[in-house]
């Protein structure tokens, strides 16, 4: 499942959409290889991303925290979302080049 379908997470930090896309852009290139294997490790790699994110969004959520901590919250996002953006790019080019032509 994909962005919101396959978890929760407080809509605080506005990154939903973002998740939908990274999850699409993942389980695309799982099911391009066609097997159980890629979708398993799909998964895996969907979680592996989201778990801080989500963290993240849960403790802003919670508004217990102060401006300082609040600050650092923000600066951990933009690591993960860094982590994000170079996990998408890591994706095999041949696998997304494959794929583009199916569609």
């Amino acid at each position: 499942m994909v962005g919101d379908a396959g978890y929760f997470k407080d809509p605080i930090t506005a990154h939903g959409m973002t998740d939908a896309l990274r999850d699409a852009e993942l389980l695309a290139v799982a099911v391009g290889a066609g097997s159980e294997r890629a979708l398993a490790g799909y998964q895996e790699q969907r979680d592996g991303l989201a778990r801080k994110l989500h963290d993240i969004s849960d403790r802003v959520a919670s508004f217990e925290w102060t401006l300082d901590e609040v600050r650092e919250l923000h600066l951990a996002l933009s690591r993960e979302m860094n982590r994000e953006v170079e996990a998408i790019l890591a994706l095999d080019l041949a696998d997304r080049t494959a794929l583009s032509l199916i569609a």
